[in-house]
């Protein structure tokens, strides 16, 4: 099959030179609107669930060595029909109605050569958050930007306030596995789930004090842990998607923020040698949106961007929403970094303060072995454009909703990312705010969303960063890309038109002495940064189906895909659980 396959998408190497060429591009993209004529609606709306598993068709080869399942999750369904008022639908991109995939890679041996299948099931996480909308006509949770019902007027906005709070019931953002919680002990308490994967919990998390646990094998919601359970002062209601593991103890850590006149963040680790909950740092600062964070060898490092909320946060629940909770941007604010020690239980060490921005995803982050300087690397934006443009009307271009955002007021021009990367000085805890150092920027669309790296090089100085990237022609991404920060050549890689990536996540190929066995073998397996490839879901939006998109990491040519006959959502993040040893 190998032989004869032929794939259909394109690699392209670009080098600095190429960036001003590529910018002028994506803005005349987006100024002949060329994003209408892609179609993507099918990663959003029709979407079905397909319990499985649905023996999917292998094109190309697929490394014996990726074996394992790769789980995804995100918004699902953007709309709920039926219900006592007709049709509801969702306003935001970030409240979709979760809904968790599964992609078993299998790798067996046949006349002595390893053949693999791949097999694809999914799961929706919100049946009972569709059941109580069918019965209200109405999201009575508090969401990330729904917007309101119009007949809502002021004082059911003030009298929500005083609603019973309760847990979300749609972690659509992030799946991670084995966070060192007893709280999060299952029936699976062996090391290994029935397909054999390094994991004996999974758990989807959201920008809330809520983690969902469901079932490894069946995806199946199947119960909800608040922050409390984990530590009595951890009692504020928002917490970050992207919690960290540290890749040598186990150790989980993460923060919770108490929203009030003077909000509180809370750093906290959970062990995973003993399963217990520790503060690592209590201070007050101004209360934001924070989806990620960074994490090195010894530090924390919490970065507030400009997302702050309105009225200590009431602003939030006169909205319903949190988004409807920020104050305007205010390009005279500014970014204040926070450094917490992680290791000998020194609490807060160092602060500063640089100039306004905002940014979802964190990249990595390491510290200099000579000066021991701390360097940060992430998505940077100079606004928060990128969370209006995630709107459904936008994103489907609903009555030229798209075409209307991105021409007015020349938003084009003032709202693409950045690859960043500052330098925090090692310094002494004191009352001034030094300023980090920009040393690296490299401008979209060579770079864009959704980074990884090589999770190898966690806290480890990284060279190459992997982004789903925009050039216009899509209202979301239109091409894969790797980022070399040394040299900033990129390797771009794109489908047909109208083949929209998803997130791509990075399985190392093992090394020799990993106790797994490698095609080939030799000296050599294993060794290098790049080695390894990127597994990426794919929407063919003219013919309304998916596949699972595998490019070798280092070329970023296509090596094969397996092919669902159903499209699969655009979702949001992932994890790769390799095969054990």
């Amino acid at each position: 099959m190998a032989s004869t396959y032929i794939p259909q998408g394109t690699t392209t190497r670009l080098t600095p030179a190429d960036v001003e060429a590529a910018s002028k591009s994506a803005i005349n993209n987006m100024e002949q609107k060329a994003f209408c004529e892609w179609p993507n609606e099918a990663g959003f709306d029709g979407l079905t669930e397909h319990r499985g598993p649905i023996a999917l068709k292998v094109q190309g080869t697929i490394p014996a060595w990726a074996a394992g399942s790769l789980y995804r999750t995100g918004p699902g369904q953007c709309k709920v029909e039926d219900t006592k008022s007709g049709t509801f639908f969702l306003s935001h991109w970030f409240d979709g109605l979760a809904h968790t995939h599964r992609f078993d890679i299998v790798a067996e041996m046949a006349a002595n050569e390893p053949v693999v299948r791949v097999n694809y099931s999914s799961r929706r996480q919100t049946d009972q958050l569709v059941a109580d909308i069918k019965a209200t006509g109405a999201l009575r949770a508090i969401t990330f930007a729904q917007k309101l019902d119009p007949c809502i007027g002021m004082f059911g906005k003030f009298m929500s306030i005083f609603r019973k709070s309760q847990p979300p019931l749609n972690a659509n953002v992030m799946v991670q596995r084995n966070i060192p919680s007893s709280s999060l002990e299952t029936s699976t308490k062996a090391a290994a789930d029935t397909q054999g994967h390094r994991a004996s919990t999974l758990v989807l998390g959201t920008d809330a004090n809520v983690i969902c646990r469901i079932d490894p094998e069946t995806m199946e919601p199947t119960g909800f842990l608040n922050q409390t359970t984990l530590h009595p002062d951890l009692k504020g209601g928002l917490s970050g998607a992207h919690g960290q593991f540290d890749s040598e103890s186990g150790d989980y850590f993460n923060y919770n923020l108490d929203l009030g006149k003077d909000a509180v963040y809370r750093i906290f680790r959970v062990t995973a040698a003993t399963g217990k909950t520790d503060i690592l740092a209590v201070f007050k600062a101004k209360g934001a949106w924070i989806h990620s964070f960074f994490m090195t060898q010894n530090y924390i490092v919490l970065c507030i961007p400009v997302a702050h909320y309105a009225l200590s946060g009431i602003k939030i629940l006169l909205e319903g929403n949190l988004k409807g909770g920020f104050k305007p941007f205010d390009p005279s604010e500014t970014c204040h970094w926070y450094v917490i020690d992680r290791r000998h239980g020194k609490g807060l060490v160092a602060e500063f303060a640089s100039p306004a921005r905002f940014f979802m995803h964190t990249v990595n982050a390491f510290e200099d072995p000579d000066t021991g300087d701390i360097l940060c690397e992430f998505v940077d934006y100079p606004n928060r454009y990128i969370i209006e443009s995630s709107y459904y009307d936008v994103l489907l271009n609903r009555n030229n909703a798209a075409a209307h955002f991105w021409t007015a007021n020349q938003l084009h021009h003032q709202s693409f990312p950045r690859l960043a990367r500052y330098r925090l000085p090692k310094t002494e805890f004191s009352s001034s705010l030094p300023a980090p150092t920009l040393t690296l920027e490299i401008p979209s669309p060579h770079a864009g969303e959704m980074p990884v790296i090589n999770p190898l090089y966690q806290c480890r100085p990284h060279r190459y960063v992997y982004f789903c990237i925009s050039r216009a022609r899509s209202t979301l991404f239109d091409a894969l890309a790797k980022v070399d920060t040394q040299t900033g050549e990129v390797l771009q890689w794109e489908g047909p038109h109208g083949h929209t990536p998803g997130e791509a996540i990075f399985v190392p190929r093992p090394r020799v002495g990993d106790g797994v066995e490698v095609e080939g073998g030799g000296k050599g397996e294993g060794e290098g940064e790049d080695d390894g490839v990127l597994l990426s879901v794919v929407l063919d939006g003219a013919n309304r189906v998916s596949y699972l998109l595998c490019l070798d990491a280092r070329t970023m040519t296509e090596l094969g895909r397996a092919e669902c006959e159903f499209a699969v959502a655009i979702g949001l993040h992932g994890v790769h659980l390799p095969v054990a040893a």
